[in-house]
Parts: C-alpha cells; sequence; structure tokens
C-alpha cells in the first residue's frame, strides 16, 4: 500500500517548516512500517518552501 501526505509550515504566520517535526514524523512513520519513498519540497512562487510531499510505502 502507498500513500501520499503534505507536511506544512508549522503554523499560518510561519512560512518555515519545522524540520525537526518533519524528522519525527518520518522516524514514527518508520516505526509503524513505512518506508519513505520520496519527498518534495512543495515552494511558492518565490522559491520559498511551505510544505513537503512525501510519498510513502508499508514495508513487507
Amino acid at each position: 500500500m502507498q500513500k501520499i501526505i503534505e507536511f506544512k509550515s508549522k503554523n499560518f504566520w510561519s512560512s518555515k517548516v519545522d524540520i525537526n517535526s518533519l524528522n519525527t514524523k518520518i522516524s514514527a512513520l518508520n516505526k509503524d512500517g513505512w518506508v519513505i519513498k520520496s519527498i518534495i519540497p512543495n515552494t511558492t512562487i518565490f522559491g520559498a518552501v511551505i510544505s513537503y510531499t512525501l510519498m510513502i510505502e508499508l514495508s513487507d
């Protein structure tokens, strides 16, 4: 099984993504048997990263 999830910025007022929280989320997904297949940064028209899209797959 595969899923697409989006990890967004901390809050409405901040455009920065909390990388520590993203790493924590990835670790939790790995513990649950999910493998990260792809991570793509989502940017504004000006190039600022506002979120990441992750493609994950359940390992056998």
